[in-house]
C-alpha cells in the first residue's frame, strides 16, 4: 500500500519519483540486483634475463624460461556500483609503495579506495627480484647494470597491473559467484624441531598444516564458467637455489592447467598463510616435474569441486583497509657492530645498514605498518588479505574465532615486507622467527605480544568493513 500522499499521484510522476530514488549512490534493493564480473590476463615474461629472487646464492641473470609468467585480474562491480579489483600477480612480491602508486592511479581514473584493490603475488621464487622489498637478499649484490634492467621490467609491471584492471572493468557482465572447499595435501610442515626447538628445514609430519583449497566460481547469468579463484597455503619452493631458470611455480601450473581444461577461463590463485609450509621436493633434476605435479593436483581437485554442490554468495560486498603496527625486538647498536665480524655478507651489510641508521636518527624505528584488508560478503564469506609472508597458525586461528561461512585467508599481499612468525615460534626459534628478517633489511624480528596485536587488529577491520 502507497502512502496517502502519493497514492493519487500519475504514474508518470510516481516512476519518476522511484527512478531518483534508485539512482541514488549507496541505496541497494535485492530485486533485480546483481553482481557483475570481469576477468584479464597479461603476459610479464621479462623481455631480457633478470636476476631471481628467493635464494641468496643466486649471482647471476636466469639461464633461460621454462614457462611465461602473468598478472591475473578480477573485478567486480556490486549492485551500489562499487568497484574491486583482486590482482594475482607471478613474483616473489612487491613493496607496498608499488601498491600504493597503483592505487592512487586508479582512484583518479576509476573512483576506487584504497579497500577497493587488492595486489598479492604467489611468491615464486623462480620470478625476478623485485626494486622494492627483499633488498638485502643477495649475497652478491646486483649489478649496476641488473639494476636497471630491473628497474625498467618493474615499471613496465606496474603499468601493465593498471592496464590489466582496466581491461578487467571493460569486462563486466552481470554474473554469479559461489564457493566451495576441497583439499590438497602437497605441503608439508617445514620446521624441524627436537626438544621444542627449531633445528633446520625439512619435514614435520606432526606440524601444523592447512591442507584446504577454497575455490570460488564465477559464471555468467547463464551459468557459463567465467573465472576461477584458488587459494591455498604453501611456500612456492619447488625449486632450490640451484635451479635458475623462469618459472611461476606450482601455482603457475596450477593456473595455467585449469585455464586450459576450462576454455582459456582466467584462474587467479592466491597462496594462504604457508610461510612455514613448503611443497614437496626433491633434487634438482625432478623439481620441474614435482612442480607440474603439484600443479595438475590441484587442477584435479579444482575439476572435481566444480561438479559439487556450491554455496551461491549474494549478500553484499563490505570492505576496508587498514594496517597493524607490529612492534620489533631491536638489537642494541653493541649486537650490530658485533655483526660486523660476521662472515656471512647479508649479515654484515644489514648491520652497516642498522648502524648508518643509528647514527642518523639516534634510534631504529619501533615498528613497522603492516597491511590488513578484508572483504566481507555478509555471513556467507569472509576474505582476509595480510601483508608478509604469514605462518600458518594464523589461519587455523582466524577459521576458529571468524564467524562466517567460509574464512578464506591471503598472505603475501599488498606488501612483502618480511616473515609474520607466531607467539609459539619465538620459543622454538628458527628461520622464520630470528633470521629472515635480515634479508628483508628489517631492525629485528617481531617482539613479544605480536601475534595478538594482529589478530586482534584484523577482527576490529573485520567488525567495521563498510
Amino acid at each position: 500500500m502507497l502512502p496517502s500522499n502519493l497514492r493519487y499521484l500519475s504514474h508518470s510522476v510516481l516512476f519518476f519519483i522511484m527512478g531518483i530514488v534508485f539512482a541514488i549512490p549507496g541505496v541497494t534493493f535485492a530485486a533485480g540486483s546483481s553482481f557483475s564480473f570481469g576477468f584479464a590476463k597479461t603476459e610479464i615474461t621479462p623481455e631480457v634475463p633478470l636476476r631471481l629472487s628467493g635464494y641468496g646464492n643466486r649471482a647471476v641473470v636466469y639461464e633461460g624460461v621454462d614457462e611465461p609468467i602473468y598478472i591475473r585480474a578480477v573485478a567486480i562491480k556490486t549492485p551500489d556500483q562499487k568497484i574491486c579489483s583482486l590482482v594475482s600477480l607471478d613474483s616473489i612480491g612487491f613493496a607496498g609503495a608499488f601498491v600504493d602508486r597503483i592505487s592512487q592511479q586508479l582512484k583518479k581514473q576509476y573512483g576506487m579506495s584504497r579497500d577497493q584493490l587488492v595486489i598479492c603475488s604467489t611468491h615464486s621464487h623462480t620470478t625476478p627480484q623485485p626494486v622494492e622489498g627483499l633488498s638485502n637478499i643477495f649475497s652478491t649484490p646486483m649489478t649496476d647494470a641488473e639494476k636497471q634492467a630491473s628497474q625498467k621490467y618493474w615499471d613496465s609491471v606496474e603499468t601493465r597491473i593498471l592496464q590489466t584492471i582496466g581491461k578487467a572493468i571493460q569486462d563486466l557482465r552481470p554474473g554469479k559467484m559461489s564457493i566451495v572447499t576441497g583439499k590438497v595435501s602437497f605441503a608439508q610442515n617445514r620446521r624441524v624441531l627436537k626438544n621444542g626447538k627449531w633445528t633446520g628445514f625439512g619435514v614435520n609430519p606432526k606440524g601444523p598444516v592447512d591442507h584446504s583449497l577454497p575455490l570460488i566460481r564465477i559464471t555468467d547469468t547463464s551459468g557459463e564458467l567465467r573465472g576461477l579463484l584458488f587459494n591455498y597455503a604453501c611456500h612456492c619452493t619447488t625449486f632450490g637455489s640451484d635451479y635458475n631458470r623462469l618459472n611461476g611455480d606450482w601455482a603457475g601450473y596450477a593456473a595455467k592447467y585449469i585455464e586450459e581444461q576450462h576454455d582459456d577461463i582466467v584462474a587467479i590463485c592466491t597462496i594462504g598463510c604457508g610461510a612455514d609450509q613448503n611443497p614437496i621436493r626433491g633434487e634438482k633434476d625432478v623439481a620441474k616435474d614435482l612442480a607440474i605435479g603439484h600443479g595438475r593436483a590441484i587442477a584435479v581437485e579444482v575439476a572435481r569441486l566444480l561438479k559439487q554442490p556450491m554455496q551461491e554468495v549474494t549478500e553484499d560486498l563490505k570492505t576496508d583497509f587498514g594496517v597493524a603496527d607490529l612492534p620489533f625486538d631491536r638489537p642494541s647498536e653493541m649486537a650490530l657492530k658485533k655483526s660486523l665480524e660476521s662472515s656471512r655478507p647479508q649479515v654484515k651489510q644489514h648491520a652497516k645498514n642498522m648502524l648508518a641508521i643509528y647514527k642518523e636518527n639516534g634510534q631504529l624505528p619501533e615498528s613497522y605498518s603492516a597491511p590488513v584488508q578484508v572483504w566481507k560478503f555478509g555471513n556467507q564469506l569472509t576474505m582476509i588479505f595480510l601483508g608478509g609472508e604469514v605462518v600458518v597458525d594464523y589461519v587455523l586461528r582466524l577459521k576458529k574465532e571468524i564467524k562466517s561461512d567460509s574464512v578464506w585467508v591471503t598472505a603475501y599481499a599488498n606488501d612483502i615486507f618480511g616473515y609474520v612468525a607466531s607467539e609459539r615460534m619465538r620459543d622454538e626459534g628458527g628461520y622464520e622467527y630470528d633470521f629472515s628478517m635480515i634479508y628483508y633489511n628489517q631492525p629485528g624480528p617481531w617482539d613479544k605480544g605480536t601475534e595478538e596485536l594482529l589478530m586482534r587488529r584484523i577482527h576490529e577491520l573485520v567488525k567495521q568493513a563498510r
